[in-house]
């Protein structure tokens, strides 16, 4: 049995459900996970899809990871702990994607599933070409903030992934910080190691996986009779890293970028629609206002949220930045 994972504070419910709305139709029978930093009333949550919050994990340094961890540092810090933790719990699991919640499934994951057949660990780079100099995204982009995107991994049950799990939840209990200037990107420059530290790990290079502002110089859009292709190839999964729910008003596929707009890339419109439709449809406005401070406080005063930012810098710089 297969599962989809997905990690996420409570602002961002809406595009959690969306990813799961195109998981149920797109990887029928596949156990579809969201989990929570924090709380949620579970009323919320559709049947048919699981729930694990991260007290239920039971670590016993959680607390000190939402003392030092901004929210995004604390989503991305928990990534491998909750992977661990569902392959404790559902011992049935062969194989468990990770899935950023702001992506959508166009198709199935079998370039995925058939890359796990053969291999422990699946990443995906970026891009597969080099990326023209002179924007405010290059190859030099790539190399400070890591090859591989983190917001897509698939593992196999052995003893390959664990010895991987165990070794990144280790490296991001104390160094899952956004601080380039100290050679650190979060999670993500971690993995530019793993094809070096552990075996069993398959570079995914399918066209269709992955599709984000990031490669959109090596790749374009097209539809047929409904289906979304990239290339010659169908469209697997749309990675809206940076857009906003009013990202087609504004002209702007991410707020990360400059480069493209839907001006000079209509091609990505159609996707980016049905994007914006499926949060609407899931209330992603009404949960968005919310910030969590930590795992057991939310706020929606932008004073709370400007001075909790302020503290938690304050405490990096004094205790857990080297």
């Amino acid at each position: 049995m297969n599962a989809i994972y997905t990690v996420c504070s409570y602002n961002h419910i809406g595009r959690a459900l969306s990813l799961a709305d195109s998981a149920s139709t797109h990887c029928q029978g596949v156990k579809f996970i969201i989990c929570l930093i924090d709380t949620v009333d579970l009323n919320l949550i559709p049947e048919g899809i699981e729930l694990i919050m991260a007290r239920d994990m039971n670590l016993s340094f959680l607390d000190e990871l939402c003392s030092k961890y901004s929210p995004l540092e604390l989503n991305s810090a928990l990534k491998p702990y909750f992977g661990n933790y569902i392959f404790e719990k559902y011992k049935e699991l062969d194989q468990i994607i990770f899935l950023d919640s702001d992506i959508l499934l166009f198709d199935d994951l079998h370039p995925v599933y058939e890359s796990l057949s053969f291999n422990s660990i699946v990443l995906s780079p970026h891009s597969l070409s080099t990326v023209p100099d002179g924007t405010d995204f290059d190859d030099r982009v790539f190399l400070r903030s890591g090859i591989y995107n983190a917001g897509f991994f698939g593992l196999k049950r052995d003893q390959n992934s664990k010895a991987f799990l165990d070794w990144w939840m280790g490296k991001l209990r104390n160094e899952c910080f956004f601080d380039s200037k100290r050679g650190m990107f979060a999670e993500q420059l971690w993995l530019n190691l793993v094809p070096l530290y552990f075996v069993g790990v398959h570079i995914l290079k399918h066209e269709g996986c992955n599709v984000a502002y990031w490669n959109l110089h090596e790749r374009t859009l097209s539809e047929k009779e409904g289906v979304f292709y990239v290339n010659a190839v169908p469209l697997i999964f749309f990675h809206y890293s940076g857009a906003t729910i009013s990202c087609i008003e504004e002209n702007k596929l991410s707020q990360h970028q400059q480069r493209y707009t839907f001006t000079n890339r209509p091609d990505v419109l159609e996707v980016f629609k049905l994007y914006i439709d499926s949060l609407k449809k899931h209330s992603f406005e009404k949960f968005n206002q919310v910030y969590t401070l930590n795992s057991g406080f939310r706020t929606k005063s932008t004073f709370v949220k400007t001075v909790g930012e302020y503290y938690k810098k304050v405490i990096k710089k004094l205790f857990y930045i080297k």
